[in-house]
């Protein structure tokens, strides 16, 4: 995909001096004017490709076609470029132009709605989490940090522009990433650092509850913040 990516980029400078060459009349005036929309769609279509990566949104069967779906209207927008010597094939472009952009705009939205997914399971999750370490160590950034990481990925589901989108995301998984190390060096111990994540869940169990954690808890003089509840 990036040799078409590289083949449209390559292609946007050239096409107006073809152009010029060409007296083609009305056809040529109407495509020079959406020059401006197709350097605009090679771009969002990088960022959409991009963001497809970041988030591994290809590697289920469902999100691959609907890439491969995208890469063969690039290929299709790249061939007709690079052929536009005569009037007919100028208004194809013309005529082609929309449904490469509906097609670009339907890959995100795709992608859109798979991040909506992952930051209902891995990120909002980090708004109770960080709550919950705020009352167990008010001394500790992390979890004030751990609520502006839920905050910022509910946030970033409203993100319109498909580069701005993947700057957001790409920032939100590094982040996580930072936090989930902090988190495990500030609980030390896996259990405890289990039983919080299922907390913030609310997926926790009293079996989860073992001496480590009761430890844990105690010396951080969180055991009062707890109760039992049985299961509705």
């Amino acid at each position: 995909m990036t040799d078409v990516l590289g083949e449209l980029e390559s292609l946007l400078p050239e096409l107006p001096m073809a152009l010029q060459r060409r007296t083609l009349g009305e056809s040529l005036a109407r495509v020079a004017s959406l020059l401006n929309d197709i350097s605009l769609a090679v771009q969002r279509l990088s960022d959409v490709f991009d963001t497809s990566d970041i988030i591994g949104f290809g590697d289920v069967p469902e999100a691959a076609e609907k890439m491969d779906d995208l890469s063969d209207a690039a290929k299709h927008m790249a061939s007709l470029l690079m052929n536009a010597n005569d009037a007919a094939s100028l208004h194809q472009i013309e005529r082609d132009l929309p449904h490469f952009k509906s097609t670009i705009a339907s890959a995100l939205l795709a992608i859109k709605q798979r991040w909506r997914t992952e930051v209902a399971a891995n990120y909002r999750p980090f708004l109770s989490l960080g709550q919950l370490l705020s009352k167990i160590d008010h001394g500790n950034g992390l979890g004030v940090r751990m609520v502006k990481l839920g905050e910022d990925a509910n946030a970033s589901l409203a993100v319109t522009q498909a580069d701005q989108f993947k700057l957001a995301v790409a920032r939100l998984i590094n982040t996580r990433a930072l936090l989930e190390s902090e988190k495990t060096s500030f609980t030390t111990d896996e259990q405890v650092d289990n039983f919080l994540t299922g907390l913030a869940q609310g997926q926790a169990k009293l079996r989860s509850v073992s001496p480590n954690v009761i430890h844990w808890l105690s010396e951080h003089d969180a055991l009062d913040l707890f109760e039992v509840r049985p299961i509705a």
